[in-house]
């Protein structure tokens, strides 16, 4: 007989008003008249920017605005939203935004007037959550150029100043009830990864294979937008798989594959994330090689996710087996999630070093952020160690929670390279 899941409890009225505080605080510190909370839309997945949500607990896409100590106003992208929690109010759903916070028009010249009615002076400071960079998608951050033209143009003589930074020290390290929703997401997200170990054998194609994925997500009540995939007896991609962008077939598995997969699962808008690996049947030697390596780097990571240490220090262990075994590896080591921020590439080799790289213009690569934050217990982190040799690559790793002494494990599946079944 099944065993029913236990659903987590919706999150508080004292979660609500505890965030409420932490905007509070920003203004505050940065002596603010008022703050801004750019959301972007729906569907943006991966690593969405839907900081709004933070503050709201409700669908995604608005702009939240904080002034002194009143409820904050919430500026919708349309009225179906304001429709939804008109329904969610007939249904006895807990919510944290009353309708009298709620308005529609998510335009920079709304947003400006709002701020002169709610009394803002004529060169206010204006602190934005949305300007700063925000890998792996923003890097010239999220707030559109005409959000931005319409506020300036109502207020000339504003100053305006970007706060994520402080907004992520004070929101990375998570309450007891974020943790129970991430905890929630990992389990669906090794549930998700199983579901791709007895989906993968021969004859399989990675179409059905991320259906089998997807489906699992949702019947488990949980969100994912996208998968990234890859496969063959030698890989060295990153990211969704070209059908899903080009018109081809989807690549039919074969005896001597390897399958790779960055599985999204999310709870509440909180998010884990699995690095799986499944071989089908005798794989070539590099790539249980970088298999190895790329678990080797997961365990040294997970022996230092501590509090008190910081983020470089973590990234500078995790990479020592790479160095030492001289592979390379195309995405970053470690990142943080809930919210996004620190991404640890390191200094081992990227795609640089393939002899096909030399027909590109510009090989580049992502900047290392955040190496000096000093890690806190209840921090957030994906870890994703990958190993390539040549043309073989491997990767591995799931969500890891900062501890007091180590990292807290949240899933051991996709932690190692899983073998399919057939």
């Amino acid at each position: 007989m099944k065993t029913k899941m236990k659903i987590p409890l919706p999150l508080s009225l004292a979660e609500r008003d505890r965030r409420w505080e932490i905007a509070r605080i920003i203004m505050r510190k940065n002596q603010l008249d008022t703050l801004i909370i750019y959301g972007d839309r729906e569907s943006a997945t991966p690593a969405p920017f839907c900081i709004d949500h933070y503050f709201t607990n409700d669908r995604l896409g608005s702009v939240v605005i904080f002034h002194q100590e009143e409820k904050p106003i919430v500026i919708t992208f349309a009225s179906m939203m304001i429709a939804d929690h008109m329904q969610a109010s007939v249904r006895g759903d807990l919510q944290w935004i009353e309708p009298a916070q709620i308005y529609v028009g998510k335009t920079g010249t709304n947003i400006g007037n709002m701020l002169k009615e709610i009394g803002i002076s004529d060169s206010p400071k204006i602190g934005i959550i949305g300007l700063e960079p925000y890998p792996p998608f923003y890097f010239d951050g999220a707030l559109p150029h005409r959000t931005w033209k319409g506020i300036t143009e109502v207020f000339p003589d504003a100053e305006i100043i970007p706060v994520y930074k402080d907004f992520f020290n004070l929101t990375a390290s998570k309450s007891d009830e974020e943790l129970r929703l991430i905890t929630h997401a990992a389990y669906i997200g090794e549930a998700m990864s199983e579901v791709m170990r007895v989906t993968v054998k021969p004859g399989v194609s990675e179409a059905e294979i991320a259906a089998a994925i997807t489906s699992t997500c949702i019947a488990m009540g949980g969100f994912t937008g996208e998968i990234l995939m890859g496969s063959g007896p030698e890989y060295i991609g990153w990211g969704p798989p070209a059908w899903q962008y080009r018109s081809q077939a989807p690549r039919i598995i074969q005896e001597g594959d390897i399958v790779l997969a960055e599985i999204f699962a999310l709870y509440g808008m909180y998010e884990t994330q699995h690095q799986a690996a499944v071989a089908v049947g005798d794989i070539h030697p590099n790539l249980e090689h970088a298999a190895r390596v790329a678990r080797e780097c997961y365990e040294k990571g997970v022996g230092v996710l501590k509090a008190g240490i910081t983020f470089g220090e973590v990234v500078d262990t995790m990479e020592q087996p790479l160095l030492e075994s001289g592979g390379w590896h195309v995405h970053p080591l470690i990142h943080s999630i809930n919210p996004y921020g620190p991404i640890g590439f390191g200094t081992a080799p990227g795609i640089e070093v393939l002899l096909q790289a030399d027909q590109y213009g510009y090989v580049g690569r992502l900047p290392n952020p955040g190496r000096d934050l000093i890690l806190e217990a209840g921090m957030c982190f994906a870890f994703e160690p990958n190993c390539a040799f040549g043309n073989h690559l491997a990767n591995i790793g799931g969500t890891v929670i900062v501890g007091e002494d180590k990292g807290i494990e949240l899933n051991i599946n996709s932690t190692y390279l899983m073998r399919a079944e057939y």
